[in-house]
């Protein structure tokens, strides 16, 4: 036994000193490797296996799943009117509600209201003055109109929304003095009339007589009238005052200037030549006409003599800026000239007898 464990250990060792020499010659190949001739080893760690996705299948997958990005679908259009207007058909369209328009706005409308429009009279007489008293509330702007006798607004005041204004009738408004006030407020609107009957204590002097009632009785007065190429002139000793009418179509259609000639003053200027058949005016006539240039171009020269005659006038108004006067013509027409539109107008001559039975009244 002790022999065969001899031999067991004689050859381990044998075995291990092999293994050692066999160390040692790796060693050494490894050491030569390592020399300055030799080429560096470049260690790499081999890639794993994996798996190089197909994109185009994968995009395919990502749109085909229709849990991921919900998808919605409409009902194709109708054909379209080629006459109709086109509208979208991705997002809704909404048409407004028509506007309605009506003849008043109600005073509730955000508050605004006319409490009041008023006056302290009855009845006023034509021409004379008139207080008016309103209060509107909640209103930015408020205003009071006069009205004509088609309710057309002719005359504007600006007021505030609670007060009291004093103002000359007329009767252009026919039986009554017309007035409206209006209130605005963010675009709303309200309004109230105002109508004061007229009562007439005298009557026209002339036929067919005008609606309404005159201011006054008529005037009587010592007048002067003169033709011209393009209108006329008229004196009223009563007023002191010279009309200038035209009848060119332009406007003014009239005008009136004092009368400020008196005797001495130059009656004429001979430097101005008229041309044949034709003449310059004198005196008050002259003095107006060669002062105003206007007057001169726009009148042309005289077409006749000056002849003096007794006239009538009558006033609708003592309100000179709005009334309406009433001249008698030396031929007997009645010349009414409109100090609202600064027109005038040429009544017809009426009958002898009516004529007459008027004045008379």
């Amino acid at each position: 036994m002790m022999d065969n464990l001899t031999l067991i250990r004689a050859f381990l060792f044998r075995r291990s000193a092999i293994v050692r020499l066999a160390g040692l010659v790796l060693l050494a190949t490894v050491a030569a490797a390592c020399g300055a001739e030799a080429d560096p080893i470049i260690i790499t760690i081999a890639p794993s296996a994996t798996h190089t996705p197909d994109l185009t299948q994968t995009a395919v997958a990502l749109v085909a799943t229709p849990t991921l990005t919900p998808t919605f679908t409409s009902t194709p259009p109708p054909p379209v009117d080629p006459g109709a207007v086109p509208t979208g058909i991705i997002a809704p369209t909404f048409s407004p509600a028509p506007v309605v328009h009506t003849a008043t706005v109600l005073p509730t409308i955000a508050g605004l209201e006319v409490e009041y429009f008023t006056t302290d009279v009855q009845s006023v007489m034509p021409g004379e003055n008139v207080t008016l008293y309103w209060s509107v509330r909640g209103a930015d702007r408020a205003q009071i109109f006069r009205l004509d006798e088609n309710n057309e607004r002719i005359w504007r005041w600006d007021v505030l929304g609670e007060g009291r204004l004093t103002v000359g009738t007329s009767n252009a408004a026919g039986e009554a003095a017309s007035f409206l006030i209006t209130a605005d407020a963010n675009g709303a609107s309200v309004e109230q009339p105002l109508l004061i009957p007229l009562r007439c204590t005298d009557a026209w002097f002339f036929s067919p007589a005008p609606e309404g009632c005159p201011v006054a009785t008529p005037e009587s007065s010592t007048e002067a009238e003169q033709s011209f190429e393009h209108g006329r002139m008229i004196w009223v000793d009563g007023r002191d005052q010279i009309f200038v009418i035209f009848d060119d179509g332009a406007s003014p259609g009239w005008a009136q200037y004092p009368d400020d000639f008196e005797d001495g003053m130059p009656e004429r200027d001979d430097s101005l030549v008229p041309p044949n058949d034709l003449s310059q005016p004198v005196r008050g006539f002259g003095l107006v006409w060669r002062s105003t240039p206007r007057v001169q171009e726009r009148l042309g020269w005289a077409t006749s003599p000056e002849v003096s005659f007794e006239g009538m006038l009558q006033a609708d108004s003592v309100d000179s800026g709005s009334a309406t006067l009433y001249l008698r013509t030396r031929d007997g027409g009645i010349l009414a000239l409109d100090a609202t539109t600064n027109d005038w107008e040429l009544l017809p001559v009426p009958p002898a007898d009516e004529s007459t039975a008027s004045q008379s009244s």
